[in-house]
């Protein structure tokens, strides 16, 4: 966080912070859809008008750390260093997930997975948060290549935001299943490291 943030800026933050955590809270006791804003409200001593004020849709609740996420990404494949591929903020970006899932506790892992399972509007909500992804991704892919061809740097940009997704995916379900997050996290980067090799070998040169 950087240092120049006021005492305006800390306050909505920590107000911010309050409501997702009194949200997931809810959300893990109840599930999802049988929670409602004011219900939220009533948890964070807020009003439903502040809830909405900083999450607009119920479902960003669960999602709103995603958006920070991309920006993060987006900025790796911009600033990535001379030489490299598109590829490589990609694969830096499994690997960190990997890391968290070998290092956090599964619940904290599997919280929204979990969620996302048990309520049809989350599952709508974060398919409709991958094609904005794949939606923003893609110019940002095409002016790293030069590319001025629309079509080609959205295949790019789901080829590898879906290879990243699908160890996602294994990963929770792994863990669902009962398997030791240690060995999750080994596997998935041996399997992971191999589908980014694939890829890199077939896209190496594109964005270089």
């Amino acid at each position: 966080m950087a240092t120049t943030e006021g005492l305006r800026e800390r306050k909505k933050r920590a107000t911010r912070e309050a409501i997702a955590a009194a949200a997931m809270e809810l959300f893990t006791e109840r599930g999802f859809d049988a929670v409602t804003v004011a219900d939220v409200a009533e948890a964070a001593e807020v009003s439903e008008k502040t809830v909405f004020n900083y999450f607009p849709a119920k479902e960003e609740l669960v999602f709103h750390g995603g958006a920070a996420r991309r920006e993060e990404l987006i900025e790796s494949v911009r600033r990535r260093r001379p030489g490299a591929s598109v590829v490589q903020p990609f694969r830096d970006w499994t690997m960190e997930h990997l890391d968290r899932v070998e290092r956090e506790p599964v619940d904290a892992t599997v919280a929204i997975p979990r969620l996302v399972m048990q309520s049809k509007s989350l599952r709508d909500r974060l398919f409709l948060a991958w094609e904005e992804e794949a939606s923003i991704l893609a110019p940002v892919i095409a002016e790293q290549a030069e590319e001025y061809d629309q079509l080609v740097p959205m295949i790019v940009a789901r080829t590898l935001a879906w290879t990243h997704r699908l160890i996602f995916r294994a990963a929770f379900t792994r863990l669902l299943a009962g398997e030791d997050r240690h060995w999750v996290a080994a596997d998935l980067r041996l399997q992971a490291n191999r589908a980014y090799n694939i890829i890199e070998n077939g896209l190496g040169g594109y964005g270089r």
